[in-house]
């Protein structure tokens, strides 16, 4: 069982190892090979290359079916019941200690470990003038990479644990590595540095062969990320207009350069039609099927196409590993697997989809909470299947999420909450139809979250119709351009009234855009909410057989949660593990561990 390894170790320890991996499959896993030398390496610019693509392993798959890959349910969008795996339960319960020592507890000791990442990238930067038979395109390129892949290790720890120290050089054993953890802003600011040194370095486009790389966009996303976590309330406490603004800038960068507003590399897909759902509602006689049609398109962001120019930056190495989403995203009754999580959205969340008016569905009196599922956000479809829903390869078969129905008998792997979850399930990927899962995308970034985070940026400077200087968008704008994708109206101008108003539909539509793709915890934390009960309970929505309403049930919310996730104070910077910070007085715990 790979458990954490403490820092010291992975700073020295496993330094001496040369790893690689073929040019073909450079983002797979990491192979270790003995008899290779630093100096093999410097005199052939292709093992050189290949162990320059050892910094890629540890990068996060946030929709694989590991223990506790799926970060979604540490935040609001769903709860997982896990069979036969330890790390889940013991994340929920909020004791983030233990959860280093668990079984593929990938978002903990899995990031933790990065710190060997770390310090090859810093070896590349120092054995790179050594490297022969290189040209400088080569050199920049490799340059690049390894200040972008330094600059993303540590945005991974300032997200989890804050302000760490910024190593920039390979230790040995005579070094000091008692070295004092920075500031969050401070660190920040030093991710910042490192996207500024690769932006200049790598390609506005890598050839076909190198699809996956880190291009120049991904360094200015990741740059303006990190500017936005720092400006955020939970790092921002005395609201510094400034930090908002530089945050805001970078995004504009990014997009007045590389997006619609510049030569147009990373564009937004559109939808190109119209797709449908079709679900069965009983009546008093037999029953009766109802279709909704929406906007299509949106699935083909996560499915399906190989590479296209929303994604910003991917763990391509994922790219065709989209078994791991489905099994958690199914249950047994579709599955039967062992690894079947049962992932199912909180009813709560759900509610976060607006109608097709634009409206939040308690502000829309059109809305009939006993006829939920029509007129949706076309996101509504493409992410969520409700009760009586054909979804699987079985022609006969919907979906039964009332109480003791097939996908819900309160066995583990079931759908617990009433709801399953659509997004990046690929369609008759089932138990029956025997169909591989189709090429599935784990994006860290792309355009429609940069344009999100340019808007919340200058929504807090200036308001919904504000725009930064020199730059031909507005915050409202910004949010229009992504609804407007899916066919969803302009945001209502109810909700533009101030920037508070405002502030809380830019963070229903990161929730509902972004939703499933490991954002959405890092928001909550950020943003300060994650501690309140509504972001901590679990919510299940009943279904009671009754043909005389619309969808042939009774539908009434749980008047108590399903389960209620401990996330306290502490929470928000989460745990050193022990072993380090009890090595080095410098290297403190964070408060409450």
């Amino acid at each position: 069982m790979k458990k954490a390894l403490n820092f010291l170790s992975i700073i020295l320890g496993l330094s001496t190892a040369i790893s690689f991996t073929s040019c073909e499959d450079y983002l797979d896993k990491v192979q270790d090979s003995s008899g290779l030398t630093e100096q093999d390496i410097l005199e052939d610019y292709f093992k050189f290359r290949q162990y320059e693509d050892g910094v890629y392993q540890h990068l996060q798959n946030y929709i694989g079916a590991g223990d506790y890959s799926y970060i979604a349910a540490l935040g609001d969008e769903g709860y997982v019941n896990s069979i036969n795996w330890e790390t889940m339960p013991i994340a929920q319960s909020g004791d983030w200690l233990r959860a280093y020592d668990t079984g593929q507890a990938l978002q903990f000791y899995g990031v933790w470990n990065a710190w060997s990442s770390i310090r090859r990238a810093n070896r590349v930067i120092e054995l790179l003038p050594q490297l022969q038979n290189a040209t400088q395109e080569e050199m920049d390129e490799l340059k690049g990479q390894a200040h972008f892949m330094r600059a993303w290790y540590y945005y991974e720890f300032l997200k989890r644990q804050g302000g760490m120290p910024y190593i920039t050089e390979s230790f040995d054993a005579s070094d000091n590595f008692a070295i004092p953890r920075l500031t969050y802003e401070e660190t920040a600011l030093k991710i910042a540095a490192d996207c500024d040194s690769a932006a200049v370095l790598l390609p506005t486009r890598w050839d076909i062969q190198n699809l996956g790389r880190p291009e120049k966009g991904a360094a200015m996303a990741l740059k303006a990320s990190a500017l936005l976590f720092n400006a955020s309330p939970s790092n921002n406490s005395n609201n510094d207009t400034s930090k908002w603004e530089l945050a805001a800038q970078a995004s504009w960068d990014l997009l007045s350069e590389l997006g619609p507003f510049g030569n147009g590399r990373y564009r937004l897909m559109q939808s190109n039609g119209t797709d449908q759902v079709t679900y069965k509602i009983p009546t008093a006689d037999s029953e009766r099927y109802e279709t909704i049609e929406y906007a299509s398109g949106f699935d083909s962001i996560f499915m399906y196409r190989p590479y296209h120019d929303e994604i910003i930056w991917e763990n391509y190495a994922s790219v065709g590993d989209g078994g791991g989403a489905y099994r958690v995203l199914t249950t047994r009754s579709i599955e039967g697997n062992n690894v079947t999580q049962g992932f199912t959205p909180s009813a709560t969340f759900v509610d976060r989809f607006e109608t097709l008016n634009g409206l939040d569905i308690s502000d829309d009196p059109d809305f009939d909470e006993q006829n939920p599922f029509v007129n949706r956000d076309p996101r509504f479809y493409h992410s969520i299947l409700f009760n009586g829903e054909r979804w699987t390869s079985q022609s006969g078969k919907y979906l039964e999420l009332f109480e003791g129905g097939a996908e819900r008998n309160s066995q583990p792997g079931d759908a617990h909450l009433g709801y399953m979850a659509r997004k990046f399930w690929g369609k008759n990927v089932d138990q029956w139809s025997g169909t591989a899962a189709p090429q599935t995308h784990v994006i860290y970034f792309r355009l429609a979250d940069i344009l999100l985070q340019y808007a919340e940026a200058a929504n807090e400077i200036g308001g919904p119709n504000h725009s930064i200087a020199g730059a031909n968008l507005t915050s409202v704008e910004a949010v229009n351009m992504v609804r407007a994708r899916v066919n969803m109206p302009p945001v209502n101008a109810t909700y533009l009234t101030n920037r508070e108003t405002f502030r809380e539909r830019i963070k229903n539509e990161r929730a509902v855009e972004l939703f499933l793709e490991g954002k959405r915890l890092f928001d909550l934390s950020r943003w300060g909410d994650a501690h309140k009960a509504e972001f901590r309970e679990f919510i299940a929505d009943d279904f009671t057989l009754d043909p005389s309403y619309p969808t042939g049930y009774r539908i009434n919310r749980s008047a108590e949660p399903y389960f209620t996730r401990s996330f306290t104070q502490r929470h928000y910077k989460w745990p050193v593990p022990l072993t380090d910070a009890l090595m080095f007085d410098e290297f403190e715990q964070n408060p409450g561990w």
